[in-house]
């Protein structure tokens, strides 16, 4: 390009504006205290608008809508006035200059257009626009199909600390064990390396990092490396039910890129689909494995059909159920931008101003009672502080209940049953000397591909032992 010639016309393609433009204004103290109108087909002119005008006309006090033209004599001034509080006046024309019953009819458009333009600004800031869903597949492989990937996969497990080929091999099974719609495959090959641990950890560590550290292919051949982090949340609610989708947990993405000192251009996305520890059990994490590609595509992850979760959702929020969920909120960030050492110092920055937008966005689709969100953290490093911080404190609770129900602080003895389909221990606290039950709550195991029973049983049995309680553990009785 060149620079402009002064003489010349400019130059562009011709346009037709639209044919109604509304702005504010600048002066020296700042805006303006009114807004502008530009009409820009003829008669064309300019005018200023304001709300909350309460001028008396013949149609003030009608239902619906009602205007006037009306004219002030004493500053031979025109003024177009509304029932709904609003007055253009100060029309400033180009060219012939229309009866007052043509700018009547005008202003009435150009009414009806402010209003348009008022509700689109308060439904942009509402709510981001509705991004795609795409779904979980779920899609279980026929018995003999089945069989033969966990076969395989458990086969290229087991020959790979040995043989570099199948070691080579091992990441793109688990992958494909992984994105697949059967979660059997990958449960099932690792639950057959149980006598083999050296193979089975890492089966179970290559699957974590596929999870933690994700690599999106995107359409155009690129290749982009994240990290997935979260930030658990605890809330408690009275209804039943549980709501997964929050479309303003968008508004989070600036305030906690900002809280973190992260650079401008650092990509840093969270989902508006947050997990419960329920959701996460039920497949065993291994549904974390499509939402950095979902992220990455500009959509939106849905563990379940959104219609069916939306109307089982808001069938369970009509009964009372006391309850305190754990959940959290995943984000993703380019890999190696985010150090532990720089959420450390900005934690508490970061926790302020996440946390207002985390309660709006939730109490903007589900009715809940207190919460607290904790730091930022590494994936399977955020699973556990969530899971430990709501095990201590549905324990504490329980344990303070059965003190004041037996009347001193000893003589308390906890037996704790393993339930397998809740992933967590029934921990139920008797008085010794009578066996009364005091109360009852649930110890859950940390959501992973592979949960731990042995680490949640050591880690109930310290938490015990530092309280002065005795713990046994009952078989599960079967029915």
């Amino acid at each position: 390009m060149k620079s402009h010639p002064r003489n010349a016309r400019i130059k562009g393609d011709p346009f037709v504006p639209s044919r109604f433009v509304f702005g504010d204004a600048v002066e020296e103290q700042g805006l303006e205290p009114y807004e502008y109108v530009i009409h820009t087909e003829a008669p064309t002119f300019v005018c200023r608008l304001v709300g909350m005008d309460q001028t008396p006309f013949d149609g003030r006090d009608k239902e619906g809508f009602a205007s006037a033209v009306l004219y002030d004599e004493r500053d031979n001034l025109t003024h177009y006035v509304t029932n709904t509080g609003f007055r253009l006046f100060d029309f400033n024309f180009w060219g012939d200059i229309p009866t007052a019953a043509e700018l009547h009819k005008i202003c009435d458009e150009a009414m009806q257009v402010y209003l348009r333009l008022q509700k689109a600004y308060a439904e942009r800031e509402v709510a981001p626009k509705e991004r795609d869903f795409r779904v979980v597949p779920t899609e279980p492989l026929p018995p003999a199909e089945r069989q033969r990937r966990i076969r395989e996969l458990a086969d290229a497990a087991a020959g790979a600390p040995a043989n570099p080929l199948k070691k080579m091999q091992l990441p793109a099974l688990i992958q494909q064990a992984l994105l697949g719609g059967d979660q059997a495959v990958f449960t099932e090959a690792q639950l057959a390396l149980q006598s083999q641990p050296e193979a089975r950890e890492l089966l179970l560590g290559m699957a974590r990092d596929n999870i933690a550290l994700p690599e999106v292919m995107r359409p155009d051949g690129t290749v982009v490396s994240y990290e997935l982090w979260a930030m658990p949340l605890i809330f408690s609610r009275a209804h039943g039910g549980f709501w997964w989708h929050f479309p303003l947990l968008e508004r989070v993405e600036p305030a906690l890129s900002e809280a973190l000192g992260l650079p401008d251009n650092t990509v840093l996305w969270l989902s508006p689909t947050i997990f419960s520890s329920d959701m996460l059990i039920e497949r065993s994490c291994q549904s974390l494995v499509h939402l950095a590609a979902v992220m990455d595509a500009g959509c939106d992850m849905a563990p379940q059909e959104v219609d069916a979760a939306r109307a089982t959702y808001q069938a369970a929020s009509k009964t009372h159920e006391p309850q305190l969920i754990l959940c959290w909120l995943p984000f993703i960030v380019e890999r190696g931008k985010l150090e532990m050492e720089r959420v450390r110092s900005h934690a508490r920055k970061a926790l302020d101003a996440a946390m207002p937008l985390v309660q709006q966005a939730l109490a903007s689709e589900m009715m809940f009672g207190e919460a607290e969100l904790f730091s930022p953290l590494p994936w399977w490093e955020a699973l556990a502080a969530g899971v430990h911080a709501y095990n201590r404190k549905r324990l504490g609770l329980t344990v303070a209940v059965a003190v004041g129900v037996n009347g001193k602080p000893d003589g308390l003895e906890a037996v704790a049953e393993y339930l397998p389909e809740h992933q967590a221990y029934d921990v139920q606290l008797l008085a010794q000397e009578s066996g009364k039950l005091l109360g009852r709550t649930p110890w859950l195991l940390v959501p992973d591909l592979a949960p731990s029973r042995i680490q949640a049983w050591h880690d109930l049995s310290e938490c015990l032992k530092g309280a002065d309680i005795t713990l046994r553990e009952q078989a599960p009785r079967f029915h």
